[in-house]
């Protein structure tokens, strides 16, 4: 997609450093969406954009957010608009002119330099993408009461990747909405991935290796209630064995249950 964000400026004068400099950035890109990178940040607001200014206007609100719910299809989608620039899609039928895709391409790159000027920073050095790009784990009983928030919420933390990378952290396209309180999330906050992952070795069926989101415990003053998610951010596993004369080797805490 970039090649078609950049040339849509190749016979336009620009006068905006941030803008000269994001496109800079863009073409010299690597396509690693890295939590430290300004391009991914450039790059997935730009889209978020360009999806509402290609779809909204046709759809409005209601149809748009369920259009964009499963995140898969506008990915698709939109590779197949931008072949086709004189689609009737990048029209926006709430005005008098006509517009084709270079046109909605440079609206869609202009705001999303304005909103990351004006929640991130003024210069473009400050658009890593894990400012904006944060994963975490809400507790059961989250949003009753801030102080307790802080407590029984683990995170948040800056994530790289998103819905298209090996390492998934999706996040939403259609905006919150009040009467699904279950969908409500922040933008650009990422709300699906691998809950856990494992590593087995079938020639050694004694051992495997594992790592969750956040802990094997539900108990908040648990040692290992959150104890997994630095180790599952970084591509870290445990070894896990399932031998019992091994198990009985080590010591281990033990917790018992009386009803």
């Amino acid at each position: 997609m970039i090649p078609y964000l950049t040339d849509a400026f190749s016979n336009i004068k620009i006068t905006d450093d941030n803008l000269k400099l994001s496109l800079e950035l863009l073409e010299d890109w690597d396509f690693k969406l890295d939590k430290f990178s300004q391009a991914p940040s450039i790059y997935l607001v730009t889209f978020k954009y360009l999806l509402e200014n290609t779809f909204k206007d046709e759809m409005g609100d209601d149809l748009f957010n369920q259009y964009v719910f499963l995140a898969n299809i506008p990915y698709r989608v939109i590779l197949q608009l931008l072949n086709n620039p004189n689609s009737v899609w990048w029209n926006n039928s709430k005005t008098k002119k006509l517009e084709d895709r270079d046109e909605i391409i440079r609206k869609s790159v202009s705001q999303a330099l304005t909103y990351l000027e004006e929640n991130v920073g003024s210069e473009v050095g400050d658009w890593q993408w894990g400012k904006i790009h944060q994963v975490k784990f809400n507790h059961p009983f989250s949003g009753n009461f801030s102080l307790m928030d802080k407590i029984i919420d683990i995170g948040p933390y800056e994530v790289g990747g998103d819905g298209t990378t090996i390492f998934n952290t999706e996040y939403p396209f259609s905006e919150s909405i009040e009467k699904y309180p279950l969908f409500r999330h922040d933008l650009f906050e990422n709300d699906l991935g691998p809950s856990m992952r494992y590593i087995y070795d079938f020639e050694n069926q004694d051992e495997f290796y594992l790592i969750l989101t956040t802990g094997q415990s539900g108990n908040v003053m648990s040692d290992h209630f959150s104890d997994m998610s630095l180790m599952w951010l970084t591509g870290k596993y445990m070894k896990i064995s399932t031998d019992e004369i091994q198990i009985k080797r080590v010591p281990n805490k033990s917790l018992e249950l009386i009803p």
